[in-house]
């Protein structure tokens, strides 16, 4: 269905659902964590790694854009925290690398993540349901079906090399 057509809330609930996707993603990763397990670790930490990262570009590619020319120290705010959280990112995933990754470092840059999606609700996404043009709402939702597609071809192999 094209952007033009979907719900004016269709930009608040679509990344908002990924911000769902991207903690339970996370709780995974606690768990495999908790039980020592480093491969799983290992692989869940880059997915998420990767897929937060896409997330913030997304944001930052249709969504910021508009904002900075409506309303700067915002979207200027936004942009400050996304470097801050790949900065953490970087930390975090050396320490996941060196298996030295502890629980409560983990557990605190969550909080900082949802912190951060609570600032998005209110600042951004209330906005962009309102404010941003139908052709970077299309070309948003199309970038975050293209990555879902992606989810599901990759468990697909996998399941397909289990076998």
């Amino acid at each position: 269905m094209p952007a033009s057509h979907w719900p004016r809330q269709a930009v608040r609930q679509q990344l908002t659902a990924d911000h769902e996707r991207l903690e339970a993603l996370f709780e995974r990763l606690l768990a495999a964590f908790d039980d020592d397990d480093r491969e799983a670790c290992a692989e869940l930490w880059t997915t998420f790694e990767s897929d937060l990262c896409a997330h913030m570009s997304d944001e930052e590619r249709y969504l910021i854009p508009e904002l900075l020319r409506q309303d700067p120290p915002k979207a200027r705010a936004i942009l400050e925290e996304h470097k801050l959280i790949r900065h953490r990112l970087a930390e975090l995933g050396t320490a996941v690398d060196l298996h030295c990754l502890r629980r409560d470092t983990a557990r605190a840059f969550i909080d900082e993540l949802r912190a951060h999606a609570r600032t998005e609700d209110r600042t951004l996404y209330a906005w962009a349901d309102q404010h941003v043009p139908a052709c970077d709402r299309e070309s948003l939702f199309e970038s975050f079906a293209e990555r879902a597609r992606a989810r599901v071809a990759g468990r697909r192999s996998d399941e397909r090399h289990a076998i």
